[in-house]
């Protein structure tokens, strides 16, 4: 089971972890509140349980289209990937007013120096992984020569509609080399599964691969292939506890906390941008 943190309630995306002076501020005005009794909401159950979803792809192959197609010298197969249920919970951390009983022994109390009272909320999730469509594309080269992937290119269609460029990816097997003689795996993604509907057609379309060259290296012929998928989604299940508990935790655990949500945030942007840049680049043409 994987849990992500978030601090949506703690810090904007551009905070940065607490200095040890903001810590104290935060630790005297937890006292002054709980001394002084502000305004709170009603204590939530500390633990609900919950039945958790997903969808699960259920993509079988048409009995029309063949999984490996051979032309030219290049056997290309198509295969999807194995989609599975998976346990992705999500804990936040919120500072939080300290429980009656601390309230008149939170100034000057030793047993909490240093500590933040918190509130920490635990929500079960369940995902799908992978997020989106994802095929493996294995390719034997027969021919003499080394097979490359470079001015390929990879369509999808899902359920009648022609999928835009920028909700797929296939850089890796463009990006591909395969030796004379030898075989090799590439992976191809699709749209996110959230845009699928409950069921319907794949059509993956691989235009323009390179099947025989001159002895100059020039292309003197390409090919393409084609596959077919019936698809539909499935419900998955799990149960879990939605958990709401308040505890203490020192200023170092609660510093690194946003440290780490913090590092998460900044590499989700930089996957975000990784994908922009892929999508955005040009496709190179063949040689």
């Amino acid at each position: 089971m994987e849990t992500q943190i978030d601090a949506a309630a703690t810090v904007s995306s551009h905070a940065s972890p607490m200095k040890p002076s903001q810590v104290a501020q935060l630790l005297s005005c937890t006292a002054l509140a709980a001394l002084f009794g502000c305004a709170t909401e009603p204590a939530a159950p500390p633990s609900t349980a919950v039945t958790l979803h997903t969808r699960i792809p259920n993509i079988i192959r048409q009995a029309e289209t063949q999984e490996s197609q051979a032309k030219g010298g290049v056997v290309v197969a198509v295969v999807p990937e194995l989609y599975k249920p998976v346990r992705a919970d999500q804990r936040v951390l919120t500072p939080a007013q300290p429980p009656a009983e601390f309230a008149v022994f939170v100034v000057g109390n030793a047993a909490h120096a240093g500590q933040v009272y918190v509130q920490e909320s635990l929500t079960p999730r369940l995902v799908t992984q992978p997020s989106r469509l994802q095929f493996t594309v294995r390719v034997n080269n027969q021919l003499d020569r080394v097979f490359r992937g470079q001015g390929s290119v990879v369509q999808f269609n899902v359920a009648g509609k022609l999928i835009p460029f920028d909700k797929t990816d296939y850089h890796d097997f463009i990006n591909g080399i395969v030796p004379p003689r030898n075989e090799a795996e590439f992976k191809i993604y699709g749209p996110p599964l959230d845009m699928l509907a409950d069921k319907g057609i794949i059509g993956i379309f691989v235009y323009d691969v390179v099947t025989a060259t001159d002895d100059a290296g020039r292309v003197t012929q390409k090919q393409n292939y084609e596959w077919y998928f019936n698809y539909s989604m499935q419900d998955a299940q799990d149960t879990g506890q939605r958990i709401l508990t308040g505890h203490w935790i020192t200023a170092p655990e609660y510093q690194q906390y946003l440290q780490q949500v913090q590092e998460q945030r900044v590499f989700q942007q930089q996957q975000s941008i990784l994908r922009q840049i892929q999508t955005a680049a040009p496709l190179a043409p063949a040689q």
